[in-house]
């Protein structure tokens, strides 16, 4: 007695010119899928021979891919490729339920699928945690260790304000608090409900979780879904993971994660109950250097310490130009979303696709 496996669960992920290592990632999937589950590459703007070497890995592995080729304006990048991967899966498997996102140069740890599917099941979306390839960990030796010990404490600091000040924000509380695009889940309602991946070329990651968040979707930082990412120097995207890996080994002040606002920012804005979704974006003109962070500590301590005295001065401070470009009530953009224990029921239609300025080859599927 035969029967047919539903196709319920996508992993999407964008590449351009990995030849080099989509097989390792491919081959870290290949060992979890089960026949619920497909692969769909974007191979976009390559001049190697990604395509030709990702079906060579799944034919020798019994992976369900796709491989979609397509040639992106520079202003759409990543985000465009994601979206088109989406899109493509949204279209073509009806019993879709789960949609996971990965990089190309990204290594998936074995349980990474079941964790995700896991979590799918009490949140609307999983934002997992990046590691560094073991092997390749020595280029990061010259990162000074004391810049990263500081950036480290800030960002926690931040975290823990947006925990408890923040609508739907606890559970970032205690996590890694990252929304990376190399580790990434959604249940298909919620994907849709926060508009699909922004065609864009960098950060289209952080804006979908956000996006989420403003719909009151339940996002979760899940320690135990890992996925390790490559450090290498020469990245895909302007403004990603490589360009923050140089700037951090370069020995010169550099521009902290753009999701970390001002102090002062932080702290106004959460004395007035009007702190966004997390993770914000912080313009850049407005980023700060890590050598700026220790008076930036210093005022969040003081508040997280003895939070009603900081308050009245801070809270009496005129609004800064930096107010209106921050995601708050009271700036330029949408309200963060109701309480996460009273998450909406999400309307499941599909996003509008995206439009690429170059027709696609064929699609083609591995064994």
């Amino acid at each position: 007695m035969s029967f047919t496996v539903t196709k319920d669960t996508a992993i999407v992920i964008p590449a351009r010119n990995e030849e080099a290592r989509i097989g390792v990632c491919l081959s870290a999937l290949a060992a979890q899928c089960a026949a619920r589950v497909t692969v769909i590459l974007v191979v976009n703007n390559t001049t190697d021979c990604t395509s030709a070497a990702a079906r060579g890995i799944a034919a020798r592995l019994g992976l369900d891919l796709t491989v979609l080729e397509r040639s992106l304006a520079p202003d759409q990048g990543v985000g465009a490729a994601r979206r088109i991967g989406c899109d493509h899966a949204l279209q073509t498997l009806p019993a879709l339920r789960y949609l996971l996102t990965t990089d190309a140069d990204c290594i998936a740890s074995p349980d990474w699928i079941a964790r995700n599917i896991a979590h799918l099941e009490t949140v609307d979306a999983v934002c997992g945690k990046i590691g560094l390839i073991a092997g390749e960990a020595d280029i990061l030796d010259g990162i000074d260790r004391h810049f990263a010990e500081i950036e480290g404490t800030y960002r926690r600091l931040v975290q823990d304000i947006y925990a408890r000040h923040a609508p739907g924000c606890a559970d970032i509380g205690g996590t890694h608090g990252d929304a990376a695009g190399a580790s990434l889940a959604f249940t298909r309602a919620a994907y849709l409900a926060a508009g699909g991946f922004a065609p864009v070329s960098c950060g289209e990651d952080r804006r979908i979780v956000r996006a989420l968040r403003e719909a009151g979707g339940r996002v979760r930082h899940a320690d135990d879904v890992t996925v390790q990412a490559s450090c290498r120097l020469t990245g895909r995207a302007v403004g990603g993971m490589s360009d923050a890996l140089k700037a951090r080994i370069s020995g010169m002040d550099y521009p902290v994660d753009d999701c970390l606002p001002p102090a002062d920012w932080v702290v106004r804005h959460a004395v007035h109950n009007v702190l966004g979704p997390w993770p914000p974006l912080v313009p850049k003109r407005f980023r700060l250097n890590v050598r700026d962070l220790p008076r930036h500590i210093e005022l969040l301590e003081n508040f997280r310490n003895s939070e009603r005295l900081t308050s009245v001065s801070i809270a009496s401070a005129a609004m800064s130009p930096l107010d209106m470009l921050l995601p708050g009530k009271g700036s330029a953009h949408v309200a963060a979303g109701a309480d996460m224990r009273a998450g909406p029921v999400f309307a499941d239609r599909p996003p509008a696709p995206t439009q690429t300025d170059a027709s696609a080859v064929p699609t083609t599927k591995g064994a």
